[in-house]
């Protein structure tokens, strides 16, 4: 008896939890009470069924006309970028044409301002450039960029300045307006220090080792010459050097950079100073101070190398070079004991 209620009492319980759904028909539509009371209950749930497949005459019918297109996610994905992309070429011709025409617009402006200008007496007529002697005309004409600049509101004075003294020869350099219509140019030029060969050319070389040019074919300078690859640039501490000592350089012919590291004083008789690495002043000084050393300034021509410091190498010399060097009656005098 305990079995049989449970059971009665499952069947009930599941019968209400999980009711059979009815058709929205049924909403709409009820069975008359004579019908509902002929049939029983398994008759109502299959009259129920078989409304399912038939629509009731009162469920909400929508119009044919009145109903709304629905596309595939596919064509309304597609549907969107078209006029998106279609607006931005628009956007980017438009922009195109109002850049060009802007620029149209600009270059004629700006000639009609400098016909104006010109019209108004503030046109560049005139230049005159004074100072220059090594200096070409025509370099300082196109750094002033005169067939693009035509009046002084379009000239820019600093520009201009900054490309004159970009030359050679320029140092310095003053730009004068004088007005209506009149540029004056002042230059004032380098200063040669000393000659540099270089191969078969020899150039002029300033004091801060700027190379000005060709020697000219006219030329009066009596300026020290300096041979060799990176002789341009060290030639000027050699020469500050030799200055201090006037007999050495009342004598000098001409000095070459060897290997770009150190130097060979060539005397007009022919003798050949050995230099070490960063001792001209050192050298210099044994030179002058050693009697020995100091004697073949002069008469035959020697090699004398101090490139070893507190030591002196004389030996005579067998042709006209200091290059070819013979060890032949060759000396070494020790400066220790030179010394008091």
């Amino acid at each position: 008896m305990q079995q049989v209620e449970s059971k009665q009492r499952f069947w009930w319980r599941a019968a209400h939890d999980a009711p059979t759904p009815e058709p929205d028909a049924a909403r709409w539509t009820q069975p008359s009470s004579r019908t509902a009371e002929a049939r029983g209950p398994a008759t109502r749930g299959r009259s129920a069924t078989n409304r399912t497949a038939k629509r009731s005459p009162l469920d909400l019918q929508i119009p044919r006309g009145e109903r709304r297109f629905r596309g595939s996610r596919r064509n309304q994905r597609w549907m969107k970028p078209v006029p998106i992309a279609a607006a931005a070429i628009v956007a980017v011709c438009a922009g195109a044409f109002a850049l060009s025409f802007s620029k149209l617009a600009a270059i004629d402006f700006a000639a009609k301002t400098n016909d104006v200008m010109i019209a108004a007496g503030f046109g560049i007529d005139q230049v005159n450039v004074s100072g220059q002697h090594y200096a070409s005309d025509s370099d300082v004409f196109d750094a002033l960029d005169l067939p693009n600049v035509k009046t002084f509101a379009a000239f820019n004075s600093d520009a201009a300045l900054k490309r004159i003294e970009r030359i050679a020869w320029v140092d310095t350099a003053q730009i004068t307006r004088v007005y209506p219509g009149t540029l004056d140019v002042v230059i004032r030029e380098r200063t040669p220090a000393f000659m540099w060969q270089r191969g078969e050319t020899n150039f002029l070389v300033d004091a801060t080792g700027r190379t000005l040019g060709p020697v000219p074919r006219a030329n009066t300078w009596n300026l020290p010459r300096v041979v060799g690859e990176g002789a341009d640039t060290e030639a000027i501490l050699m020469l500050s050097a030799l200055r201090q000592y006037p007999l050495i350089e009342r004598q000098y012919a001409y000095g070459e950079r060897i290997a770009e590291r150190r130097w060979r004083i060539v005397l007009k008789n022919g003798t050949a100073l050995e230099l070490g690495a960063d001792r001209e002043i050192e050298g210099f000084q044994e030179v002058a101070t050693v009697r020995e050393a100091a004697a073949t300034l002069k008469g035959a021509p020697m090699v004398v190398d101090v490139r070893t410091p507190g030591r002196i190498a004389i030996r005579p010399l067998t042709g006209n070079s200091a290059r070819t060097a013979s060890n032949a009656g060759a000396r070494t005098i020790s400066l220790a004991s030179e010394r008091p």
